[in-house]
């Protein structure tokens, strides 16, 4: 099964397929900060801040992470627009490895005991 990453940018692809149409940079963008609007709300539902819990009940963590999930898979159409893919990958392999020297995260890193890598 390919990593977390590579299902992320195969999404990207298959969306784009499905939706041929309105990829361009701009509305890949504004699809990216609706996306961001829509997780701002289960954020503040998280939090217990203003009306969310009275109004929409038990916060879901599912639904927020249904709106990280998206907000990921659309910050990497902007990649896959400008053919960045193999530059954040790579951008994040040495981010990780940065934290890893500076003994910011253990090396290797395993998921916690009952999650499987995502």
């Amino acid at each position: 099964m390919p990593d977390t990453f590579a299902q992320l940018v195969a999404k990207v692809h298959a969306r784009t397929r499905r939706f041929p149409d309105h990829n361009g940079p701009f509305e890949r963008l504004a699809r990216l900060l609706e996306e961001a609007g829509e997780l701002a709300p289960q954020v503040n539902h998280a939090e217990g801040t203003g009306v969310k819990v009275a109004k929409l009940g038990r916060f879901d963590p599912a639904k927020m992470g249904k709106e990280i999930e998206d907000v990921l898979r659309t910050a990497l159409g902007i990649a896959v627009h400008y053919d960045l893919v193999d530059d954040v990958r790579a951008g994040i392999a040495a981010h990780y490895a940065n934290h890893v020297a500076l003994g910011l995260i253990d090396a290797p890193h395993d998921p916690p005991a009952g999650r499987s890598p995502r």
